[in-house]
């Protein structure tokens, strides 16, 4: 009996529990507000008693929320204890406000929260630490001891927030990192934790025992957890309330709100229903209960999570709302929500984006002067400054004119005028007094509006504007203001200081979508802001860009600004538009802007995000995927011990499935098995092909049919007096060259390494010399050498470097160049002055070097186009150097196979015979055509398996790991 099988029976006889889905407050294992204020103490607010002592230097300070603490100076640390948020889920989340000053500052790390006191081979000092430093990085290391794993080193996140308050967030479940700025991610990677420092002691600031690394900034609201929470949760911890309405849409005082929105809000942990209170007093909205509603509780007990307010919102009207959230019975507890506003959208909008032009324009007094805002105050104000207004030389043309230019055409309700406001203007009467207003749409048919007088500017810097014209909804792009006279009646100049359009918004406009947006579902809510005078929405949609332009795609008119679109195709773009039509007004209809949106490729049919590890409710992977324990196939799904899911290597996500294979003994193939509760139907929407996602593990060597190789390693490094790492050798005899392209590297770290080299031993010190490619762009290409055995490596870079990309390395005599190329064509020399010298014996070793710059972890390159000149001969080698290496997967073909409820089957083979060994994920595209046989609309069993069932033959043992299955289409243009 298997280790598994004795575990699970045990479960049974014990009565064992799985672990079920607890609140996000029941895993804040730490809170630290920070509101003492003084002495050397601060306490865990979540009871849990992990408080924390202040050391000298650190101050207490005004916080983002009440107080907070500050360190400016290396060493300054708050010490908690031997707190371990990992040590229950292997997961955690670290947040907190912070306002980060040290861009540029001396101390070079700077951490924000850590389980560190120092640096050790064993681990045993060193778990985990997030931190930021002079540039701006946020980043999160574990299990950092020389070698260890981090993300998010050159990313420079808090570059834009320096020396304010924001709030920063990491998430870590058992190897997946996700960072996260106010509440948006911003940053993933993969770490791995592997010692257990359950006696080293959490610190906030410093996060080291040298004393040189403390953040440099002030640091509020820590939480600590010991799970990672979801983005709804982050949002939450950032507000610090899990029982109240939260994050409320349209945000708190936003401006410009559709006349018909629709108000939603995140809801309190325990909240069964909610009452909503709406209205125009705040007074009104922040008092009434259930027993005084004042008349603004709108909706009592409600169970959804969004409310509509009858009819149309008035025009600039601000609103406030508030949400209760009431517990379910018996408690049914009512938590109390903060007052919400909004301000409606105005009736009309300054029309923007205008360019001006005019007869004439004395020196730095052009016309943009007066649509520019120059001279403006916050108040609408302006000022005397001449070079804030628009003059006319003297002498120029007659009768002076200036023109506006619209983005579009307008329908225009209004313009304000600030005339010429010179100190002397009194006097000097420059300003416009008879003026003949004309419009039109083309710019060369011109109306005449009307003969109009412009008040006298006040020659007062507190000027506001003091003439106001109705332009009574007249439909132009341009419009001409022509000057009869000037308020001195005999001065040969004209001048403006500003003037501002106002126009009704007839087009349709901020579609929702966003026009160009992705990844869209099968059914659209399309929403738009509608045009002030649209009695119906003409919609239009389709595939056809020009059928939509040009108006033979209309699927509807509607009363409301929605129309949902629903049963689209997977992979598809559409167009859209809507034109705004009402007869009753001129002109009838406002043609609308062209938008689109594309949807989804693929359908999910699996994605292992539900799986668990609660064996008693059923919902552990092998439960759901069935494998050699009971099909009798060499395979096994999950892993023996928990977590049963694999949630490091991941495509999407937090999980994939491990699948073990073992096809060593009968039947020689391994499989893993679902079968659907419901029969699945894959058909419709377009869809052409199911997908699923494999993930291998590098075998030590493995030449593939297309002639690429593919290489694991492990090592510390190439590099210093002794190597550890994998290679691949033929023999050299005398002059001779090596180039390959490196097509991928696994990012075990920044430092992993792989390429080409020549090397005179097989010793970890031998002299060689070394051309890598490392999978961190900034690093780049490394031209390595060791020009005496056993001493120091040397090495010159070339940074901002990507793969795939060509890699050479030349022997001539003594002297070894190095190159590297983009293309495999064109060649660019790493230059060494002088030139690399290297005796070394006539027989030397020629080929392919792969280390991971990490002991514990491996890593695995895929290479491709090798070829060698010179006396190259043997077959091919492989040499652990330095440190033993991973086995890795054997080489075996996959296959899937389907099966519909009536028991049509179809089995198709990966093209791909070396897929298990590639270890990065791999798209497996498996066309319905090759499907025949099977209703696709009815498919009850999906079989994922490792061999050949037709034709088995003795294999190998390994993993891969299975992500992302669905069907559909790739997306199309």
């Amino acid at each position: 009996m298997r280790l598994r099988a004795v575990w699970l029976t045990a479960v049974l006889l014990t009565g064992f529990v799985g672990l079920g889905a607890r609140s996000a407050m029941a895993e804040l294992i730490a809170y630290y507000p920070f509101e003492e204020g003084q002495g050397t103490e601060t306490a865990d607010a979540t009871g849990n008693g992990n408080d924390g002592t202040l050391n000298t230097g650190v101050q207490w300070v005004a916080g983002y929320k009440g107080g907070a603490v500050r360190f400016d100076t290396a060493g300054e640390r708050i010490v908690i204890g031997p707190l371990d948020p990992t040590a229950e889920n292997n997961a955690m989340t670290l947040a907190a406000w912070i306002n980060w000053e040290g861009q540029g500052h001396s101390i070079s790390q700077q951490g924000i929260i850590g389980k560190r006191l120092g640096w050790s081979a064993t681990g045993d000092t060193i778990k985990w630490f997030w931190q930021t430093n002079p540039t701006g990085d946020l980043l999160f290391r574990a299990d950092y001891d020389g070698g260890g794993t981090s993300f998010g080193w050159g990313n420079q996140l808090l570059v834009p927030y320096a020396n304010e308050w924001v709030h920063v967030a990491v998430t870590w479940d058992a190897g997946a990192g996700v960072q996260y700025i106010n509440g948006e991610q911003v940053s993933t990677g993969n770490t791995t934790l592997r010692a257990s420092a359950n006696a080293t002691p959490v610190t906030i600031g410093c996060v080291d025992s040298t004393n040189t690394e403390t953040f440099v900034g002030t640091i509020d609201e820590v939480r600590i957890y010991n799970v990672a929470l979801t983005v709804g949760q982050l949002q939450q911890a950032m507000l610090g309330d899990f029982t109240t309405s939260t994050a409320p849409v349209p945000p708190d005082t936003s401006t410009d709100v559709p006349q018909d929105v629709i108000l939603s809000w995140s809801p309190g942990e325990f909240a069964a229903t909610h009452d909503v209170y709406f209205g125009t007093s705040f007074a009104d909205v922040a008092a009434a209960e259930r027993s005084n509603p004042l008349g603004v509780l709108a909706s009592q007990s409600q169970p959804g999570l969004d409310f509509d307010p009858p009819g149309l919102l008035n025009f600039g009207q601000t609103y406030y709302w508030r949400v209760d959230e009431v517990n379910a019975a018996p408690d049914s507890t009512i938590h109390k929500g903060g007052v919400w506003s909004f301000t409606v959208e105005p009736f009309v909008y300054p029309v923007r984006n205008i360019v001006a032009t005019a007869s004439s324009a004395d020196e730095d007094t052009g016309p943009e002067k007066t649509i520019d805002g120059s001279g403006l105050n916050a108040s609408d104000e302006h000022s005397i400054a001449a070079s804030d207004m628009w003059l006319t030389q003297i002498g120029g043309e007659q009768p002076a004119w200036i023109q506006y230019e619209f983005p579009e055409v307008c329908k225009l309700h209004e313009m304000w005028v600030w005339n010429y406001n010179v100190q002397f203007e009194l006097v000097l009467g420059f300003g416009l007094k008879e003026v003949t207003i004309e419009y039109s749409v083309d710019g060369d048919d011109w109306t005449v509006l009307g003969d109009f007088e412009f008040a006298r500017a006040t020659a007062r810097a507190n000027y506001a504007h003091n003439t106001t014209i109705d332009l009574d909804g007249v439909v132009a792009r341009y419009v001409r203001l022509t000057a009869r006279s000037n308020w001195s009646g005999v001065m040969p100049q004209f001048g403006l200081s500003e003037v501002r359009f106002y126009h009704k918004p007839v087009i349709a406009r901020e579609p929702v979508p966003a026009d160009g947006q992705t990844g869209l579902g099968l059914d659209v809510a399309l929403d738009w802001r509608s045009g002030r005078e649209a009695a119906v929405h003409e919609v239009y949609l389709g595939t056809d860009e020009q059928a939509v332009i040009e108006g033979a795609a209309l699927i509807d008119t509607v009363t409301e600004s929605r129309y949902n679109a629903t049963a689209l195709n997977l992979g598809t773009t559409y167009y859209w538009k809507v034109n705004e039509v009402n007869e009753a007004a001129v002109p009838g209809v406002w043609e609308g802007p062209v938008w689109s949106f594309s949807t989804v490729e693929y359908v999910t049919v699996e994605d292992f995000e539900s799986y668990d590890d609660d064996i008693d409710g059923g919902t552990a992977i092998f439960q759901t995927w069935i494998d050699g324990w009971e099909n009798n196939t060499g395979s096994t799904v999950g892993y023996l011990e928990t977590p049963f899911a694999e949630r490091t290597i991941v495509r999407g996500g937090r999980q994939s499935m491990p699948l073990h294979y073992d096809n060593t003994v009968s039947p020689f193939y391994s499989e893993a098995e679902r079968s659907f509760a419901t029969a699945q139907n894959w058909l419709g929407n377009g869809a052409d092909r199911l997908v699923l996602h494999v993930r291998g593990n590098a075998p030590d060597f493995q030449e593939t049919a297309e002639g690429a190789i593919i290489m694991s390693g492990i090592g510390s490094d190439i590099w210093d007096a002794a190597d550890q790492f994998r290679f691949a050798y033929k023999n050299l005899n005398g002059n001779g060259s090596i180039t390959v392209r490196v097509d991928s590297l696994v990012r075990s770290n920044e430092w992993a390494k792989a390429g080409v080299m020549i090397r005179e031993t097989l010793e970890a010190g031998s002299k060689h010399a070394f051309v890598a490619v490392t999978p961190e762009p900034s690093h780049g290409v490394s031209f390595q050498r060791r020009p005496i055995a056993g001493t120091t490596s040397y090495n010159t870079d070339v940074a901002n470097i990507e793969m795939p990309h060509w890699v050479r390395l030349t022997r001539t005599g003594n002297t070894f160049t190095a190159q590297q190329s983009a293309d495999g064509v064109t060649w660019v020399d790493i230059t060494v002055s002088p030139a690399l010298e290297i005796t070394m014996a006539g027989n030397v070793y020629i080929g392919l070097a792969v280390t991971s710059h990490d002991t514990a972890v491996s890593t695995a390159a895929e290479f491709s186009n090798l070829s060698t000149t010179g006396n190259v001969t043997g077959a091919w080698q492989t040499a652990e150097i330095g440190a033993a290496q991973p086995t890795g997967n054997s080489a075996e073909p996959m296959y899937v196979r389907i099966e519909d409820s009536t028991g049509g089957s179809a089995t198709v083979a990966s093209a791909d015979q070396a897929i298990t060994a590639r270890a990065t994920w791999q798209e497996w595209a498996i066309p319905y055509s090759d499907l025949a046989g099977v209703n696709l609309s009815r498919v009850q069993t999906m079989v994922i398996g490792v061999g050949s069932r037709t034709s088995p033959t003795a294999g190998g043992t390994g993993i891969v790991y299975v992500d992302d299955i669905g069907y559909g289409r790739p997306a199309t243009e």
